[in-house]
Formats: C-alpha cells, structure tokens, sequence
C-alpha cells in the first residue's frame, strides 16, 4: 500500500472530484492508507468515486477528454496495478510499447530499425480514434475473468469501470471505456 502511494506521489496529478491533494492525503498518510486497506479487504465495501471530467486542448480547436480519479482511488488502482501487471504482462505482443512497464518510444524506433535491417519497408502507421474510450464494460470484464478468478479483484474492477463521470457539476454514468 506504502509503495502504491508512493508511485502515485511521483506521478503527481491533479485533485479529483472531492479536491482532495496528493498533499492534503499525505498529511494524515498512516490514516489514510489503513481506512483504504480496510475498506478494500472488506468484500464490495471500497467504492470508487467518479472521475472528475477535465477536456485537453488538442490543437485545432479539438479536445480530448480526461478523467482525474480522487487520490484515494488512484492508490486503490496502483495497488491493482501491482496485482494484474505481473499476470498480463506475459501476454502482451512484443511488439507493443505503449504504456508499458520498461518501454519507451526510443524503444519502439529501436524495433523498427531493427525490422527495416530485416528487410521489412512497409511502414502503417495507425490510430484507432477513441478505441479504449469505447469498449463495452462487459467485454472487459469476460476478457479479465477469463484470466483473473478472484471475485473481489473481478468486483473492484468492474466498480472502477461504472463510478461514472462529473461534468460540470452532472454525474454521468459510464458503461464504456
């Protein structure tokens, strides 16, 4: 729990929708940290909050949405993070670097140098816009059952994936992304 707060830290990040800093969590860390220890041994006890829905400027008037987890939940999904990297890591493509422990985009174009040396000179590149945004919840939650058999990891993801989003004040429930 003490390692999982301390990558949040690092990571910094905003407040989410209870404006509760990575600072103002800490002064009160022992506390804090046990109540969330509790409430997550206690089967379906933790509940997520919602995201708090901020829109990233883009570039040519376009935004990209984004959504701030309280600390509190931040925490609660590096713990997770912890747990389910070293089961799915393994069965990731070798291939892919984005978002990965250990990997780098200098990585990636070391890969494609090395696969251009091999002979290969066709080059795609693709964006699947709002891929992620858009997969249903049920999908993700067969796909990680089929892998994960522990019923209180299963329920405090599929909590995380319906808290829902405030924007500007409004809950929306979230049954996608």
């Amino acid at each position: 729990m003490r390692k999982a707060f301390k990558n949040v830290r690092r990571n910094r990040g905003a407040a989410g929708i209870d404006k509760v800093s990575i600072q103002m969590f800490e002064v009160n860390l022992e506390e804090n940290l046990d109540s969330l220890m509790r409430d997550l041994k206690t089967r379906g006890k933790f509940q997520p909050k919602p995201l708090r829905r901020v829109l990233i400027p883009k570039g040519k008037g376009k935004t990209r949405p984004l959504g701030i987890p309280v600390v509190r939940d931040r925490i609660a999904q590096e713990v997770l993070r912890q747990l389910l990297s070293p089961i799915f890591e393994p069965l990731f493509h070798e291939d892919s670097f984005g978002f990965r422990p250990g990997r780098n985009c200098h990585l990636a174009l070391e890969r494609v140098l090395d696969l251009w040396q091999q002979g290969y000179k066709v080059v795609l590149d693709a964006d699947i816009q709002g891929f992620f945004d858009n997969i249903p919840h049920s999908v993700i939650m067969v796909e990680l059952a089929s892998v994960v058999a522990d019923g209180n990891i299963l329920g405090l993801v599929e909590r995380f994936l319906r808290a829902g989003v405030m924007e500007n004040g409004v809950f929306k429930p979230t049954t996608v992304g």
